[in-house]
């Protein structure tokens, strides 16, 4: 027989011989057992006539033999192991779906589905708590049941927690929507926009990052490289509300062409009202990164697998692939849009996350003050610096050069391959990779992807500057780069002049033709 579990201070009853089944007597002769108790726990337990019972307060394993003998000499044996363990909390068996509801429709029902949203393993009885995210919109809880009328647009996330009589406990949530009308058409050029990069003038740095992936490592796969059509579907998905569950977010939400497609709040607020873990990263230049992952952690990529995620949190629009398939497909001009972009109108996950990746990574800014100098026009020689920057500028592109600010914003680009921890804190409450590392966003458009740093912490640059002029702290996992000769924080003692200098360098990587770009803009408006 195979091995059996119990946990951790769980009464433990079993009838080693399977209620005389566990052996059998080709002469039928009646059989008697004899069972011996060993392993690192067995002081725990007894055998009580064939029941093996007890139970254990450390975890390790019971070992079980069994004897049968018929009375005649014959005899046979069996063995199995009882595993003790960490007692399992609860666990969803029964989900329950999400709601879409008209404004003014009664709700009444039971969130544990009358106890069976759950299951306990160890069969211990459960308590439970439902909650309502911030904005109820007229609902309320009643012990379990959900109860209320539905006032108003948006969505309303109920939480369901099972704990059982081991203080173990698991949550299950789901959304309670009351949509907005979904948009109309968007208001589309003829003929398209240009978003294939074979197309656009870009500096010979970036035509050769595309082609061999260095020198910005170009993350654009084979199977899906940017087009004209490709581009236009994923900035039409980029702006649609009905991405969301409620039709009232999209992820331009978040991320806001004139702010460097970054968010100008500290935390966004999706569609159930409550603010994000981290502030939302700006999305110049999204399509470089040397490890193809994506988010302040780095947790996930390519930006195929990106572009779907926000789709799908509740925190964020809250909605599933399957419901966001059937609103596009319902639409007259999303068929023509895919057929345009992929050969055939289907509408699949698949595509609505290639197209969404090709709008990212057109997404390229390359005409700044600063590209004046370091990506000058094909054949044009790279002018003098004092042709280009201001004297205040140069004062802050010396501090920018020999403050290791250019280690982790590398290349022309100023884009950051590698998580750092830049010593917000000597104890972190968000851990980022587990050290207190982040991925640096790219410092393009800089000046108008504030508030900073993955919790957006700061409000302006020069907040910024103070921080690594004087305000590094120090952790176990510090920046060797933000380390002086001493192991401590390096303090970099800036005079007025030079931090407001290095604010004017950030100032020149701003692409005014980036921020006001038609090609990026909501099409919907």
């Amino acid at each position: 027989m195979g091995d059996l579990r119990v946990s951790i201070d769980h009464h433990f009853d079993y009838d080693a011989t399977q209620g005389g089944t566990l052996f059998s007597d080709p002469d039928h002769d009646p059989l008697t057992y004899t069972i011996a108790l060993g392993g690192s726990v067995d002081a725990g337990f007894s055998v009580k006539g064939t029941h093996v019972v007890g139970s254990s307060h450390e975890q390790g394993w019971l070992n079980v033999s069994i004897v049968a003998k018929d009375g005649r000499g014959g005899e046979s044996m069996d063995t199995f192991s009882v595993l003790v363990g960490p007692n399992l909390p609860p666990e969803v068996v029964h989900a329950n779906p999400d709601q879409v509801l008209a404004v003014g429709t009664a709700v009444s029902f039971d969130a544990t589905q009358g106890g069976a949203l759950f299951e306990d393993a160890d069969g211990d009885p459960m308590t439970y708590r439902v909650t309502l995210s911030r904005v109820p919109h007229g609902l309320s809880i009643s012990r379990t049941n959900v109860v209320g009328k539905l006032d108003s647009i948006g969505a309303v996330r109920v939480t369901v927690e099972a704990t059982d009589s081991f203080n173990a406990s698991t949550q299950s949530s789901f959304l309670i929507a009351a949509p907005a009308p979904e948009p109309g058409p968007p208001n589309l050029p003829t003929p398209a926009f240009t978003y294939d990069d074979a197309k656009l003038p870009l500096p010979n740095k970036f035509r050769d990052s595309r082609k061999d992936r260095i020198p910005f490592w170009d993350t654009t796969p084979l199977d899906n490289p940017t087009t004209d059509a490709g581009g236009t579907l994923g900035r039409v998905l980029f702006y649609d509300k009905r991405l969301s569950l409620s039709n009232t977010h999209s992820c331009s939400s978040c991320h806001q062409q004139a702010h460097g497609f970054a968010s100008p709040t500290r935390f966004s607020e999706g569609i159930v009202g409550e603010p994000s873990r981290r502030n939302a990263m700006g999305l110049t230049e999204v399509r470089y990164s040397i490890f193809d992952h994506f988010f302040s952690d780095m947790r996930a990529g390519p930006l195929e697998t990106l572009a779907l995620m926000p789709i799908q949190d509740q925190l964020e629009l809250g909605n599933s692939m399957p419901r966001v398939i059937e609103k596009l497909s319902a639409t007259d001009f999303y068929p023509p849009l895919f057929s345009a972009a992929f050969g055939s109108p289907e509408i699949t996950s698949d595509r609505i996350a290639k197209a969404l990746a090709q709008f990212l990574r057109s997404l390229i800014s390359y005409n700044s003050k600063i590209d004046a100098y370091t990506n000058p026009p094909d054949g044009q020689e790279f002018p003098p610096l004092e042709a280009v920057f201001t004297p205040q500028e140069l004062i802050g592109r010396n501090v920018f050069l020999n403050s290791n600010c250019g280690h982790c914003h590398t290349d022309d680009i100023q884009a950051a391959f590698e998580m750092r921890n830049n010593g917000l804190d000597e104890v972190f409450t968000d851990p980022g990779d587990g050290e207190g590392q982040f991925r640096p966003a790219s410092l393009r458009n800089v000046a108008f992807t504030a508030p900073y740093m993955h919790d957006g912490r700061f409000a302006t640059l020069r907040d910024v500057v103070e921080h690594y002029d004087h305000g590094v702290k120090n952790s176990q996992h510090l920046s060797l780069l933000l380390k002086d000769s001493t192991d401590a924080p390096r303090k970099l003692n800036l005079t007025e002049e030079e931090k407001e200098g290095l604010i004017a360098f950030l100032n020149t990587m701003t692409d005014e033709q980036f921020l006001n770009d038609p090609r990026f803009s909501d099409p919907f408006q």
